[in-house]
């Protein structure tokens, strides 16, 4: 190629770098595109939402599927947001890698517009690359992989956890002399978190706890003293900031400690929860609770039932979208790819329950809530729910409910301190939960698909 002066050189290396810049981009989807085999179609995205998102039926009115888009509808019927099919691969990729903030900004400019190719590569620039798996190391197989831990509720000890209501304090009648025994949930998630962070970090993981002290919540500080401190300055901000109308402020305002938790604290601090990881742009998220049979209410005397079960994201409902956030949470499940990661990561870690712990997987039967609120997957144990932190968490996930600690043999065992490593004394039911979540991850992480994925 042959040019008579500078400027023409000068213009042509400029187009050339520009070219350069968004290939830098688009490559990376296309090769995520050929390689990980997820389809990224509206009739693959109308199974995703019939099998995953569309909670018996409840979304048909909010949600429309045509054979080249997809819409979202008002609460009178009218669509709302379009994704047209040939969005839909850098769409899928811009709600895993960009804020709510932007979300929130794409969904209000766009509405049923068809974006531009121009459009589309300027949201390719934009988006966060912190997701992108690091490189393997074979010493050590997690190495610079960020994985966030949830521990589950916050009180540490009876007096406190009788707030959140998440102790069980019941008779055992196994023992010769009907011995009292009181477990706090708060204390095992927080139990178990400690084990599994030790054990991931000593696999090259970093690791960030939302929570990172007994009995303090994800505000740093106990739930008693965010009541005596800061509840007021919350509740002001709010209210300055119209995310609280005068009647429901002055209502929250009288509110004494006990119910301030339920009709506030506790969803205010599971989106603090939320909040932390997403910042830390983990690669892979794990929420640990612990369950109770729930039949055997009010938790007094021992069950002989037990299982495991696990959740993932999904089971909408129609209210569920009344929220805008909550629009762009669901969007974000139903075109990309962090369903099909959850749904393997868990499946992974039904296997390593089942394993390590000896009990039965749940069934949809099983329990009033799941056959309420959950849609099954495709292992038994696993289900769609749409919590909080399932919801809002913008990263493969898995929501664990490892045993019934009201069982009978359960609740003597986790009830002992006879196991004492990686730095933690704790029962080796505790060990044993620990040590399946941290087997699915090392597992998760060796799945070719993932390492390709590059998330």
């Amino acid at each position: 190629m042959y040019f008579n002066n500078k400027p023409e050189i000068t213009k042509f290396l400029d187009a050339l770098k520009h070219i350069f810049v968004i290939m830098r981009f688009i490559i990376p989807i296309l090769m995520f595109i050929a390689q990980t085999g997820l389809s990224q179609s509206i009739a693959d995205c109308k199974v995703r939402f019939d099998k995953y998102l569309n909670l018996k039926g409840s979304l048909d009115d909010r949600v429309k599927f045509e054979s080249n888009a997809l819409y979202i509808l008002n609460e009178k019927n009218e669509k709302e947001f379009a994704v047209y099919a040939n969005e839909m691969p850098v769409l899928s990729e811009f709600f895993e890698n960009s804020s709510v903030k932007e979300q929130q900004k794409l969904y209000t400019l766009k509405g049923c517009n068809k974006l531009s190719k121009k459009q589309l590569d300027s949201l390719v620039i934009t988006m966060n690359s912190d997701s992108k798996l690091p490189r393997s190391n074979p010493s050590k197989p997690l190495q610079n992989i960020r994985i966030a831990i949830d521990p589950g509720h916050f009180s540490s000890n009876y007096e406190d956890s009788k707030v959140e209501g998440k102790y069980v304090k019941l008779v055992n009648e196994r023992s010769r002399k009907k011995d009292t025994i009181t477990l706090v949930e708060g204390q095992l998630t927080f139990l178990t978190a400690q084990v599994l962070r030790n054990m991931l970090e000593e696999q090259g993981a970093k690791v960030l706890m939302s929570r990172t002290q007994e009995n303090i919540t994800a505000f740093n500080q106990s739930y008693a003293d965010w009541f005596k401190y800061r509840r007021n300055k919350v509740l002001d901000s709010l209210k300055q900031k119209k995310e609280l109308d005068d009647d429901k402020y002055k209502i929250l305002k009288q509110f004494p400690k006990e119910k301030m938790f339920w009709a506030f604290f506790r969803d205010y601090e599971l989106m603090e929860r939320a909040k932390k990881i997403n910042t830390f742009y983990p690669h892979v998220s794990v929420i640990i609770h612990y369950n109770v049979d729930d039949k055997n209410s009010p938790w007094t005397t021992a069950s002989q039932r037990n299982n495991s079960m696990c959740f993932i994201g999904g089971a909408f409902g129609a209210k569920d979208l009344a929220k805008p956030s909550n629009k762009l949470h669901f969007l974000r499940l139903l075109l990309g790819k962090q369903l099909h990661q959850s749904e393997t990561i868990g499946r992974l870690t039904m296997n390593s329950f089942e394993k390590n712990l000896k009990i039965t997987r749940a069934k949809q039967s099983d329990a009033d809530y799941l056959m309420k609120h959950t849609l099954n997957t495709n292992c038994q144990g696993l289900f769609c729910r749409n919590l909080i932190l399932t919801r809002c968490i913008n990263s493969p996930l898995i929501y664990g409910e490892s045993l019934y600690q009201d069982n009978a043999k359960e609740c003597a065992m986790l009830n002992t301190s006879n196991y004492n490593d990686y730095g933690v004394k704790t029962s080796e039911r505790v060990y044993l939960v620990a040590k399946s979540y941290y087997e699915a991850i090392l597992n998760y992480f060796k799945d070719p698909e993932v390492k390709i994925s590059g998330k």
